[in-house]
């Protein structure tokens, strides 16, 4: 990766509560600065399985 981020972290949650907690947990963390979200307003393709692996 180049640009602005050191590092990418694909988090999909249940609601916004899942949200507020696994947030306050990453800026909770040794080191880490800044935390930058974004979210998906709405499905484009509706699949049930994650893309998990390499």
């Amino acid at each position: 990766m180049s640009g602005d981020f050191d590092d990418l972290l694909r988090v999909i949650v249940k609601d916004n509560t899942d949200y507020v907690r696994i947030h306050s947990e990453l800026t909770g963390l040794t080191g880490i600065l800044r935390v930058q979200s974004s979210f998906a307003l709405r499905a484009v393709i509706n699949k049930t399985e994650l893309p998990l692996g390499s």
